[in-house]
């Protein structure tokens, strides 16, 4: 028997369950923010998103983007989004929906990714 998958989309901001964890991922139960277009999360079938982790240890460059405690976002700490970890996960990891980033954040985001990925 097979449980239903979560439905997620771009932008939000999810607790996810990050074990097993190897070398320096995060590990536990810790907040991700979903990168992955809507049309890779909903495609019929699609069982992974991609997510980038978020962390109340920040940093002041330019791969971290402040994601601030916000009613709106659910975080109940002061948040980075780390850009320097892009993870696929299959979205059985995807254990409660917190909120949502905004559209500035997502895009200094989409920035910190292009520079990562020199794209």
């Amino acid at each position: 028997m097979t449980s239903e998958l979560p439905r997620c989309s771009r932008g939000e901001i999810w607790l996810l369950d990050w074990n097993p964890r190897r070398g320096s991922e995060h590990g536990g139960f810790r907040p991700g923010l979903i990168i992955q277009s809507d049309l890779g999360n909903h495609a019929e079938g699609a069982r992974t998103t991609v997510v980038v982790p978020l962390t109340t240890q920040g940093r002041t460059y330019a791969f971290y983007v402040p994601v601030p405690k916000a009613k709106d976002n659910g975080l109940p700490a002061d948040s980075w989004a780390n850009a320097t970890q892009v993870f696929t996960v299959d979205k059985s990891r995807l254990a409660k929906r917190l909120g949502k980033a905004t559209s500035t954040q997502m895009k200094a985001l989409a920035q910190a990714l292009q520079a990562v990925l020199e794209l």
